[in-house]
């Protein structure tokens, strides 16, 4: 085709080394593209580059050995590296692996038709949860071995029913938790978060951005409220006001995605990489849902 410098052809160029592609002058190399997206439209051209970056790779690694390629593919694989960080962090480093995940409290009406809707709750946790597992299960020994370790410890009790972040922060500080568990942050299911999982699709049925509706729970700091804070550095006696601390005006909880409670946001309260309070921006909605540290990371609230 007219677009394709002398002598390339569509099978070259996704062989096409980074080097070869950048010997074409500025003006063919961008006439190139141009002209696949045009032929191919957006998501072909999307396409033609993912099989480009497959084919690189496949390149790279049948020039390494077997025990590089074993650790780029850790590198890559989920799980593996934060917990190996978790429990080499808090237990040395010929500590294996131990049950990891979170500690989950029910604070949703209990007896009669609300243990029935209980019930049909955590169903549908399980499935939100496989269905981002099933992906990876069998991909590698590690990583099999750190699905079989994950954990969520139920706290149901029906002195719960309505309890607010700040009471099941109390109630958090005061368990005794293996490492895996002993996280910067529970999670809480409230009576709209419940809804929210059971009236979500499942989080493989659309990219995130095309779902209007994704399943979230609560994350609850384990951290001194901003109350206790003030109290214990004394704010007013040395003259400061809330703005001088970092995070003052956060209420000690945010919504988090279920879909990535396991991938992306154990990391950061089992390594405490980031307090809750940097994960949203000030200008968040209160009902906005974290998914993720990167660039469209925060699911935007919308009025129905």
């Amino acid at each position: 085709m007219s677009f394709y410098p002398e002598g390339w052809t569509y099978e070259r160029l996704l062989d096409a080394t980074s080097e070869e592609l950048l010997t074409l002058p500025d003006t063919q190399r961008f006439a190139l593209f141009d002209g696949l997206k045009a032929l191919h439209g957006e998501d072909g051209y999307r396409e033609i580059l993912q099989e480009m970056d497959r084919r690189c790779r496949a390149r790279i690694e049948a020039t390494e050995s077997e025990e590089t390629k074993q650790q780029r593919r850790e590198l890559l694989a989920p799980f593996v590296q934060s917990l190996d960080l978790v429990f080499r962090f808090q237990c040395g480093d010929n500590k294996d692996w131990g049950k990891w995940g979170f500690v989950v409290f029910r604070t949703t009406p209990y007896g009669g038709e609300h243990d029935t809707q209980w019930a049909e709750f955590r169903k549908r946790w399980d499935a939100v949860i496989e269905d981002g597992l099933a992906p990876h299960r069998g991909s590698m020994p590690k990583v099999d071995r750190a699905i079989d370790l994950i954990e969520f410890q139920w706290v149901e009790q029906p002195e719960l029913e309505g309890a607010d972040a700040t009471d099941v922060a109390k109630r958090y500080n005061e368990m005794v938790l293996p490492h895996g568990l002993s996280n910067s942050a529970c999670l809480m299911v409230t009576p709209a978060s419940m809804e929210s999982v059971l009236s979500s699709p499942l989080p493989s049925s659309a990219p995130r951005r095309e779902r209007r509706r994704i399943p979230f729970v609560v994350a609850v700091s384990s951290g001194l409220s901003v109350a206790h804070l003030q109290a214990f550095i004394g704010l007013d006696e040395e003259g400061l006001d809330e703005e001088d601390v970092a995070g003052a005006d956060f209420k000690g909880y945010l919504n988090v995605a279920v879909e990535n409670i396991l991938d992306e946001f154990h990391p950061l309260t089992a390594l405490q990489y980031q307090d809750l309070h940097e994960l949203m921006p000030e200008s968040a909605h209160e009902n906005d849902i974290w998914c993720s540290g990167g660039r469209f990371g925060i699911h935007h609230y919308e009025e129905s």
